[in-house]
């Protein structure tokens, strides 16, 4: 009987990473002293009032996410830096401690141990996502909360990367920023300038877009895109740049780089980022249409060099 029980609990605990809540416990039958002879003998393991771990499953950052909102209630998400964990944003931490949640308003719960709860004065529907058993913020209004923790450079970059995956849609960030402006969210409009500053620079840049697809269907790291980098006193603006290679890739369209004046501009600048350390590579317009698999042999052989080199 004992163990048919365990086997039914642990069952029961697998949708949720092997957790279940003393409701479940109820709902399955499970008296209190029989939850209490099951805590005795290790198979329930205490995680927080209420919820407990499963023996049989092993322990992760995950699992303390979904722990946290079970004992939180049904009106809480994971947000701020654990939802940026959990959409991958580049360069966050894969398990931040402690563990953020937001309250959809008017709920007042008490916060579990070892969880940061905000309870922000509005949370609507547009920013409530969800990934398998995890309820948590849009990535759009987790990129507004994360946003004044961030220097500019590393919002423009995170924004960049949740832009090419299609984690972000930048007309839809630009509604919910306009949103949340209006209910005096703090950060917004560092981010709301990096997102016109983003419209300005891929207004018609095909060339940028086709260029990326190649790189992402040949399974190459993808570069943050249209970057300011300092070069002899001033900031030029670079097509493709992947930081952990110190590599460019300018991709010359005809329509900005025809005339000669334009030719000499683009060699003065690939002078200037060369003195910096950067490594400069430029394809041509019928180099990304025409010859593809050139242009994503020639960045695999900089990438794999420079990262040779770095080692």
């Amino acid at each position: 009987m004992a163990r048919d029980l365990d086997g039914t609990i642990a069952v029961r605990s697998q949708k949720l990473l092997g957790l279940v809540t003393v409701a479940h416990l109820d709902a399955l039958g499970v008296s209190r002293q029989i939850r209490r002879s099951l805590v005795g003998a290790g198979v329930l393991i205490p995680v927080h009032r209420g919820v407990y771990r499963h023996a049989a499953h092993p322990e992760s950052w995950r699992q303390r996410v979904v722990a946290a909102l079970l004992a939180t209630g049904d009106d809480a998400l994971a947000s701020h830096a654990a939802a940026a964990a959990l959409w991958r944003f580049e360069q966050a931490d894969p398990a931040p401690s402690p563990i953020e949640l937001s309250l959809r308003p008017p709920a007042q719960r008490r916060s579990p141990a070892r969880v940061v709860v905000h309870r922000p004065s509005v949370l609507p529907a547009a920013d409530v996502d969800r990934l398998g058993p995890i309820a948590l913020t849009s990535p759009a209004r987790t990129l507004c909360d994360i946003a004044p923790r961030l220097d500019d450079q590393r919002l423009e970059s995170v924004l960049d990367h949740a832009s090419r995956r299609g984690l972000i849609w930048v007309p839809h960030l630009r509604w919910r920023l306009t949103e949340l402006r209006d209910h005096g969210r703090h950060g917004i409009p560092r981010l709301q300038a990096l997102v016109d500053d983003h419209d300005r620079a891929r207004s018609g840049s095909w060339l940028e877009t086709e260029g990326l697809r190649r790189i992402a269907e040949a399974g190459l790291p993808l570069p943050r895109c249209q970057v300011r980098l300092r070069a002899g006193g001033r900031r030029p603006r670079v097509d493709l740049f992947w930081d952990h290679a110190l590599l460019v890739a300018e991709l010359n369209g005809h329509a900005t780089h025809a005339t000669r004046r334009a030719l000499q501009g683009d060699a003065e600048r690939a002078a200037a980022l060369e003195l910096e350390g950067w490594r400069v590579i430029a394809f041509t317009y019928e180099d990304v249409v025409e010859r593809p698999d050139y242009v994503v042999t020639t960045i695999a052989s900089h990438l794999a060099d420079r990262t040779r080199r770095a080692a």
